[in-house]
């Protein structure tokens, strides 16, 4: 298992002051992409949240955010443009990942725990946000029309205060998909439960927005 949360009000407060009053609502989209100052044919110019190769490390979360038990992580793994989309398709549903340069993973494990309890973080920077999209939308779709002997993902609610938020459980299986701008994030859990598994997206949110606004996460 590539792996909890920190506690809610953390988390929370972090998400609300990074996003304003925008931010994903667990349903489909929001806002949170970066105003420049400018006018272009009248309107404001804007420029949608990304990361670059060492943004995509630093974004992902570290064990101190987590306070509901120890957890012991894995090397963070950054995986290059020529190998991005395969990397890209083999974890979300063998969807066409067309655009995508870059990717970044790591897992954070409970210690001690008799089972494989924990998360995977996962990011693939996009060339734009459409192609972002297009990614999401297809791994909703893959998901919510899978079925088998292991049964269907059924959708649940989770508020993480992307531009994007998709969540589906199967057993002891939640996993949150999730658009900031031109970055797809996907956060892979066992044995956290809805709650726990919200939590740990809006951890990831959170420092995705800090990174990508030029900040330390780990301040």
């Amino acid at each position: 298992m590539r792996a909890g949360a920190r506690g809610i009000a953390v988390a929370a407060a972090m998400v609300a002051a990074l996003t304003g009053c925008g931010g994903g609502d667990g349903t489909g989209a929001g806002a949170g992409a970066d105003t420049i100052p400018g006018v272009t044919d009248g309107k404001e110019k804007v420029r949608p949240a990304t990361l670059d190769a060492t943004g995509l490390i630093s974004a992902l979360p570290v064990p101190s955010e987590f306070s509901d038990g120890t957890y012991t992580e894995g090397d963070a793994e950054l995986v290059p443009a020529g190998e991005a989309a395969k990397f890209c398709a083999d974890r979300l549903e063998d969807v066409d990942c067309a655009g995508v340069t870059a990717a970044s993973i790591k897992d954070l494990v409970l210690a001690n725990s008799p089972s494989d309890q924990g998360a995977t973080f996962t990011l693939y920077t996009f060339a734009t946000e459409e192609q972002a999209t297009a990614v999401l939308k297809a791994v909703e779709k893959k998901r919510t029309s899978s079925s088998g002997t292991s049964g269907t993902f059924e959708p649940v609610k989770a508020e993480t205060g992307a531009d994007e938020t998709y969540a589906f459980q199967r057993d002891d299986f939640v996993g949150v998909y999730m658009r900031i701008g031109t970055v797809v994030s996907y956060v892979s859990t066992l044995e956290f439960g809805p709650e726990n598994a919200e939590r740990a997206a809006q951890v990831q949110v959170g420092r995705f927005k800090v990174v990508a606004g030029g900040g330390n996460p780990d301040l």
